[in-house]
């Protein structure tokens, strides 16, 4: 059974952490069978997994990225991500036990720091396509790229005592090292479901906070040219020149933004509510050690 992640022209941290995470909760389960998928962090249910082959879900969710998958006996679903992926996919919303990130600290991966600094994780895209960069170091707060390796992220949020994040999973790892969190709510629309599936496994209610685009590049990729091949295309090629189209004034007001945004009261989950999702989590896990897979 191969373990799956996302993999884009950049790495991105939620789906890179299931690199580090599974191989320490689950020693030995993986080879290099292909005919098999190992579904864990990430939105990655849907038809990009095709076949007869097997495909065994360990908390994904859906993200509308893709057309939902067909179920079938080929998938062997233990849990999802949370009660809207379930309904999504025609599952009992019972499955929606929450997302494997915060198991991270239970595996012991991430050090225990003191925290001394407020973070900003942007979205991998916006990393990308923006100037977060240089508005974070404007506003003396740090940035923690995305796109970096996994468990020295996973050790910078545990640095913060306050963690601003558009990524989903900047926040999830936060929460669950019990380091308070302010959602910024993604600039893409297609990106802001995903974390209602989540907050409803904690009984969440999300107060986020939003951003405006720190470059033109970033404002032109929210636009209806990125619906087109022709127009994406189009914004690879001149995306240096759009990113030298007033620089000053879209980072500098990304920047006033970003430190009204850390003035806001940050959350914590409530930790029996944590306790409990990371309790039903280990215990699918525990059966899947010593259940046979459905063939």
């Amino acid at each position: 059974m191969i373990l799956y992640r996302w993999q884009g022209a950049a790495r991105n941290f939620g789906d890179e952490l299931n690199t580090v995470l599974w191989p320490r909760l689950l020693p030995g389960f993986f080879n290099d069978d292909p005919a098999e998928r190992f579904l864990g962090i990430g939105s990655v249910l849907d038809r990009r997994h095709t076949g007869a082959g097997l495909k065994l879900v360990a908390g994904s969710g859906y993200g509308g990225y893709q057309q939902l998958p067909t179920l079938d006996r080929a998938w062997d679903i233990r849990w999802v991500r949370g009660p809207r992926t379930a309904l999504k996919l025609g599952l009992s919303p019972s499955l929606g036990l929450g997302d494997p990130a915060a198991l991270l600290p239970i595996a012991g991966l991430v050090p225990v720091l003191k925290p001394s600094r407020i973070g900003f994780m942007p979205h991998f895209e916006s990393a990308a396509g923006g100037a977060w960069d240089a508005a974070a170091a404007a506003t003396g707060i740090t940035l923690i790229d995305p796109r970096g390796d996994p468990l020295a992220i996973a050790a910078g949020i545990a640095g913060c005592h306050v963690l601003l994040s558009e990524a989903l999973h900047g926040a999830i790892v936060a929460d669950a090292l019990g380091v308070p969190w302010v959602a910024i709510e993604p600039l893409a629309p297609i990106h802001r479901p995903k974390w209602q599936d989540w907050a409803d496994t904690l009984e969440l209610t999300i107060r986020f906070q939003r951003l405006p685009p720190s470059s033109l590049l970033e404002r032109a990729r929210l636009s209806g040219l990125t619906s087109f091949h022709m127009g994406r295309g189009m914004l690879d090629r001149h995306a240096e020149r759009l990113r030298r189209v007033a620089p000053g004034w879209f980072m500098e007001r990304a920047a006033r933004s970003l430190h009204q945004a850390a003035m806001a009261p940050p959350q914590l989950s409530c930790r029996a509510a944590l306790d409990r999702c990371q309790s039903r989590m280990l215990d699918r896990l525990h059966t899947l050690r010593w259940a046979p897979l459905r063939a």
